[in-house]
């Protein structure tokens, strides 16, 4: 593992989407409107709780198409509708060694008729990880668009 700097271990996502801030504040928080859109097509949502306020808590599982299930926790640490939302990001299924909790911030503006989109996930151990979760973080969010 290469010693990298906080700023290289933080991935920051930048979009402009065609709707209001509210309804891309709701993408993030309704749990029905999560499953259309934050996980790969080719998976299966087995469980999702979420209880989205400030020191709730949310837990995700998902089966993979080999029957693998992977699951996602987290604490919400800022609920302020409809701008920013602020939770932590930890996979179950990580390694001992490896394991590590992320911080995922998505703060929301409006610009016009549209609302630009400000993704921030920080604290990866490594710039690897950073850029895996940074492909599937950018393919959802290709996702959320047409679920809208």
């Amino acid at each position: 593992m290469t010693d990298v700097s906080t700023q290289e271990r933080t991935l920051v996502l930048r979009r402009t989407i065609a709707a209001p801030r509210e309804r891309v504040y709701a993408m993030w928080t309704k749990p029905d409107l999560i499953l259309t859109w934050m996980w790969p097509p080719e998976c299966k949502i087995e469980k999702l709780e979420a209880d989205v306020r400030d020191g709730g808590t949310y837990r995700i599982h998902m089966r993979q198409p080999n029957g693998e299930v992977w699951t996602v926790r987290g604490v919400y640490r800022e609920v302020r509708a409809p701008e920013r939302l602020a939770f932590t990001w930890a996979w179950e299924e990580d390694d001992p060694k490896d394991e590590i909790e992320t911080l995922i911030s998505i703060d929301l503006a409006e610009a016009g008729n549209a609302t630009d989109l400000v993704f921030t996930q920080s604290g990866f151990a490594t710039v690897e990880s950073r850029d895996g979760h940074g492909e599937g973080w950018n393919a959802a969010i290709d996702r959320l668009v047409p679920a809208l």
